[in-house]
Formats: structure tokens, C-alpha cells, sequence
């Protein structure tokens, strides 16, 4: 339990542990009088030194590996920052213990045994790690509704979570969007404000929230959607939609898209806004939830005369329900530009972390090279989704059952063309027309890779006639490296910026990520495409855009790090970056501001000015965390929210 603590899994601390306990029971057991609580076991001799000897014999057995330095690689050591690797810890023992009392009755039995079982699964945290794990392979739609709603079913995890969630002054459920398919669905409105305030407000954020679909009503989101309410002096509409198996695709999407319309029709009356100035509505959703805002805005522009969204935020959305392992190599291409993606760098070809001192990797024991390679390498690339399969928030097992459930009895979809079920298929005319888009992801979420092919499309949809271009430079920047991989590989340069420790220059005035500042002999040599350099800030801005993307990984995180808002100081920085972004979009000022200074920023300027077109990236994607995307399966970087 010590490592979950310090937020590292290590090997020597288990060490440190097992050897300490031990020592603890040598100089207990020497003492004449029993410890206080085996006071009743003096009478009877040396029992209580027995029982305490033989319980350290049987810990010291268990951590054999650990003492004698025989232990296992661990999987997790460089995957998250220490701060989610505590709160997955947590999250893993409350999953673990209310899935264990979950068939008690009644509720408060229930409810007491939950924490109690949660409190053991914090000592034991291998039984945790187990009992999570075989839940999981098969996991059930009463499993995961256990499981995410917890916090707003159990008394004393409700009242934690109002602890730190921001009051507001109005709150209230209201039924919006019934429509000749679907029914009306519940709404919970949030405002930071008096009621005459309320009335006379012009901007609203819909927030989809998530729940892998099947799961979690507006009431599990209230502690990031109070804060965006409270940042952005906005209405914050969050829709209770129904949830699969009950209602199966795509009956969650015509419902949304009945409450859009119902609010922009009535220019907001149906909530109880007044006056004749237009409402400003952004759209925003958050895992499962940002699929089916998606859905909504496909909806929108397929629809005559219905006024779109001023904007979107993205929080890691699942946009390919599509599970597969393997990447295209126009989708590595888009992630890739240098060989740090290459599975080979490690000696496991499933290692997603720094390779240890000692493991050669891979690609140093290649003798043989076929000649007749393509003109541009493209190594073999999992999906974000395999190679975060050992993730501790959503497994692949999950995301199955998940789609599974979503899809429910309707015939078979084509994932590869119904951009309703999957928006990174969706067409470029429709893409085109997005609104500005702003994502954030975690850089170790199993849908990260969603997140990015997602933006890149759009803001090629944006860009047609420099696609071409695009796919010419692309080839430029890496054609002939093929004849040079071997001896690049070799090469101090190589060294170098593949080992680069974490490095962040808080005092600058630009902000930098270790390996993804470009020397000046990189510059030269052209081995860092323009498309993967980092946008610094300060530089200066295209102007008379008239679209914009954003993206942003955090590092060293995964899936749902909102919802750990009450454990995870990091959760509600991102919150409040969020809150910034909204007010960009409600305001429509789009700029690099304090909260966003570490995201990339692409801005699509007309076509006419040529001077502007020159600094676009590649993509339109310069992910700052840029290299995060890049580097992300095998070195560490920069935390830019520490």
C-alpha cells in the first residue's frame, strides 16, 4: 500500500515495507507484556507472539520477490503521474468494495458494508487490483451503473463531493426536447447568479454529459459543470438523456438534438430566459458524451434552418467505436513524423513506459533489413486503445460491452462509414462546417488517439485545397529517412532526444516540453517535421481566423480525470482551463490566455492570406502537448498543469 501512497509502483518500496514490518514485529515480540489489544491473550502464554510471528512469516513469504529482488517489470511505473496513480488507486478499492456489496439489502446495509469493504481494499490492494479485474471480464450493465454512480447513490460519497463542489445560486430540473421519437428529457440547469441575472443572460453551455452510455446522470458531473457555471457566468444545461440497453442508439443522439432545438427555437424561454437578443450556445461533452454531441451537431448541419453552436468543447471523447488494434498508416502518419511511436524502441513490444537501464530494445537486434522498404517509414502502430490495455479506467473489456450495449438489437452498423455510431468517419462537407473545437484528452487515455484523428480531420475538412500540399510535404519530411533509419538509429542525435528527462522551464516566458524543442542541428538536419514542433507561446498569431482548433493532453493521465475532482488537485485545474475555453467560445475571443497557454493552437486564416497559410502546421494539430502525442508510448514529459 506504500507505493499506492508515495504514487509509484516500486519495488524497493515494497521492499523497504516487508523489511520494516518485520523489524516492527522483532522488537514487539521481545517485549514481556503483549501490546495493547492483545491483552487478553497473555493469559495464555506466548500465543500472541506466535499469532504475530506467524503472520509475518506468512507477509514476508508473499513479498519474497520483493526482498530478494526477483520481482516482476512494472507495467505501471511510468504510465501515470503519481497524483492519478493515488486516485486510481482509490477509485480501484471503491469499485472493488461496492462491487462486493453490491447484492446486499437493505440500502443502508448496503451502503455501510460499501465503505467498509472499500476500507479493506485500500490496505489490500492486490485484492482490489483482482477482484476489479475479474468483474471486468465479465462486466454487467448493473456492474458498471454500481460502479459510476456510487458517488451520487451513497450518502457519505455525496456529501464529499459537495465539499468541493462550488455553490451556485440557482439549481433547478426542468423537461426539455420531447419530440415525435423521443420523450422529454430531465435537464438540470446551473447558474452562478440571482434570478433577474438569469433571466436577462444570453449565453448557455449544453453539456452531453458522459457514462460510456449506459450511465451516470447529470448529478455525477455537478463538481466541473458547477465550476464552468461559476467561471464562464454562463447557464449550464446538462441533459439526463436515456441510457443504453433500455434505449439503444441512436435514440440518446434524437433526444440531445430535440433539446438543442427546443432551446434554440425558444431562444431560451423554455428555461425561462427573457428577451429578444440571440442566445449564445455552446456545445459540450465529455466521454460517451462527447460521441453524442457529435451526433447533435451532424444533426444540425443536416437540418434547414436551425442555427448551430457558437463552438464545442471536447472532453476525451470516444469518437471511434470502432475497438481495433491496429492503425492505418495514414493515421500513423498523422500521429507520427519521427520513429518515437516505434514499438521496437522497447525491449517489450507492448512497453508504453521509458526503458529500463539494462533491456536492450528490439530494434538493436534486428540484423536484417529487407531492401525493398517504402520510401517513407511507417512502423506497424497499435491503437491508443491496445496500447493502454492495461489501463486502470477503461479496459478494452469495458469499451466492448460498452458499444455492444449502445448498439443494442439494431442491425449490424458499418463502423467504417456511420459517422453517427463513429464521428471520425464522418464526411468533409460536414466537417468543414464545424464550429471552432477545442479537445482535451489525456495523454495516456485508451481514446486518445480518437481525440487527435478526430481534429486533424476536421481541420483538413477545412483546408481542402492544401490537403495535397499537405500529403507532398508530409512525404518530403520523411522520404529518403528510410535510407538512413539504421545508421540515425545510431547516431548521438538519436541518443539524445529519445532521453531526455522531464523538463519544464517555469520561469520562461515560452513554454517548453524537454524533447520537443528543436535544436538548432535537429533544424538542420530536418529530422523534427515542422507539424510535431511545439507552438511556443508568444509567438505571433495569424489574424482575421475564421476558425480555430484546439487541442491538449494532459500528461500522465487517462480517461475520466473530471470525475476525480474531489481526489485529484489536477482535475480542477482542468476544470477551470475548461472554464476558460468555454468563455473563448461564448464570447468568441479566441486566444491564447492562462489557462491555455500550454495548448496547441491552430488558427484557419483565409485562403487569400498566404503569408498565414506558411506558419500552419501540418495537420493543424501542433498538440503541445505536441510530443506528448508523438512521444507519449515510451518517454515521459513535462507535466504542463504542475
Amino acid at each position: 500500500m506504500l507505493d499506492h501512497i508515495l504514487g509509484k509502483p516500486s519495488a524497493n518500496v515494497r521492499r523497504v515495507q516487508a523489511l520494516g514490518t518485520a523489524l516492527v514485529t522483532l522488537l514487539v515480540t521481545r517485549r514481556k507484556r503483549a501490546p495493547w489489544g492483545l491483552g487478553w491473550l497473555e493469559r495464555r502464554s506466548s500465543l500472541w507472539k506466535t499469532l504475530l510471528g506467524w503472520w509475518t512469516l506468512l507477509y514476508l513469504l508473499r513479498h519474497m520477490d520483493d526482498v530478494l529482488g526477483l520481482h516482476a517489470p512494472e507495467p505501471l511505473r511510468e504510465y501515470y503521474s503519481r497524483s492519478f496513480y493515488r486516485a486510481t488507486w482509490v477509485f480501484t478499492a471503491l469499485d472493488a468494495g461496492f462491487w462486493t456489496a453490491m447484492s446486499v439489502r437493505p440500502k443502508w446495509l448496503r451502503d455501510t458494508l460499501s465503505l467498509v469493504f472499500s476500507a479493506y481494499y485500500l490496505v489490500c490492494t492486490n485484492r482490489a487490483v483482482e477482484k476489479v479485474r475479474k468483474v471486468r471480464a465479465l462486466v454487467t450493465i448493473e456492474h458498471l451503473r454500481v460502479s459510476w454512480n456510487k458517488g451520487v447513490e451513497n450518502p457519505v460519497l455525496r456529501f464529499v463531493r459537495k465539499l468541493h463542489q462550488p455553490q451556485l445560486g440557482i439549481v433547478r430540473n426542468v423537461m426539455l426536447g420531447e419530440s415525435e421519437s423521443t420523450e422529454r428529457a430531465r435537464c438540470v440547469v446551473m447558474f452562478d447568479g440571482s434570478e433577474e441575472e438569469f433571466r436577462a443572460c444570453r449565453m448557455v453551455v449544453l453539456d452531453v454529459p458522459g457514462g460510456g452510455f449506459v450511465s451516470m446522470a447529470p448529478e455525477s458531473h455537478t463538481e466541473y459543470l458547477a465550476a464552468w457555471a461559476q467561471r464562464t457566468k454562463a447557464i449550464v444545461v446538462s441533459v439526463d438523456y436515456a441510457k443504453a440497453p433500455e434505449y439503444p442508439f441512436p435514440y440518446a443522439i434524437d433526444q440531445c438534438f430535440a433539446v438543442y432545438r427546443e432551446l434554440e427555437l425558444t431562444n431560451g424561454q423554455c428555461i425561462g430566459l427573457e428577451g429578444t437578443e440571440r442566445v449564445r450556445f455552446v456545445l459540450a461533452g465529455d466521454s460517451a458524451g462527447g460521441n453524442i454531441a457529435a451526433g447533435v451537431q451532424f444533426r444540425i448541419l443536416e437540418s434547414e434552418g436551425l442555427r448551430g453552436p457558437a463552438g464545442i468543447v471536447f472532453v476525451y471523447g470516444c469518437f471511434n467505436v470502432d475497438v481495433r488494434a491496429w492503425m492505418t498508416r495514414n493515421e500513423t502518419r498523422v500521429l507520427l513524423g519521427t520513429e518515437a511511436r516505434d514499438h521496437l524502441h522497447h525491449a517489450s513490444p507492448l512497453a508504453v513506459a521509458k526503458p529500463t537501464r539494462h533491456a536492450g530494445s528490439l530494434d538493436a537486434r534486428v540484423r536484417v533489413v529487407s531492401g525493398d522498404q517504402p520510401s517513407a517509414y511507417v512502423p506497424l502502430t497499435m491503437t491508443s486503445s491496445f496500447t493502454y490495455f492495461n489501463d486502470q479506467v477503461l479496459t478494452p473489456e469495458m469499451m466492448r460491452a460498452m458499444v455492444i450495449m449502445y448498439v443494442g438489437p439494431n442491425a449490424r452498423p458499418d463502423f467504417r462509414t456511420d459517422y453517427y455510431l463513429s464521428p471520425v468517419v464522418a464526411p468533409d462537407h460536414l466537417l468543414a462546417r464545424f464550429p471552432p473545437t477545442y479537445f482535451l484528452c489525456g495523454e495516456k487515455d485508451p481514446m486518445v488517439d480518437d481525440t487527435v484523428l478526430f481534429a486533424s480531420r476536421i481541420r483538413n475538412a477545412k483546408q481542402p485545397n492544401k490537403d495535397a500540399a499537405n500529403d507532398s510535404n508530409a512525404q518530403a519530411d520523411v522520404s529518403g529517412r528510410s535510407d538512413r533509419y539504421c545508421a540515425y538509429r545510431g547516431s548521438a542525435l538519436y541518443r539524445r532526444r529519445h532521453s531526455q528527462p522531464r523538463v519544464r522551464n517555469s520561469s520562461s516566458k515560452r513554454f517548453y516540453i524537454g524533447s520537443t524543442d528543436v535544436s538548432e542541428d535537429e533544424d538542420r538536419a530536418s529530422n523534427v517535421p515542422r507539424a510535431l514542433r511545439m507552438t511556443q507561446f508568444g509567438e505571433p498569431q495569424p489574424q482575421n481566423s475564421d476558425a480555430v482548433i484546439k487541442v491538449k493532453l494532459v500528461a500522465g493521465m487517462s480517461h475520466g480525470f473530471l470525475q476525480m475532482y474531489s481526489l485529484l488537485p489536477e482535475a480542477r485545474k482542468v476544470a477551470a482551463m475548461c472554464g476558460e475555453w468555454l468563455d473563448e467560445l461564448l464570447h468568441d475571443a479566441h486566444s491564447i490566455s492562462p489557462y491555455s497557454r500550454c495548448a496547441s493552437e491552430v488558427r484557419i486564416p483565409p485562403s487569400s492570406d498566404k503569408l498565414a497559410i506558411n506558419v500552419m502546421d501540418r495537420y493543424g494539430v501542433e498538440i503541445v502537448s505536441a510530443a506528448n502525442m508523438v512521444r507519449r508510448r515510451g518517454h515521459g514529459l513535462a507535466d504542463p498543469l504542475s
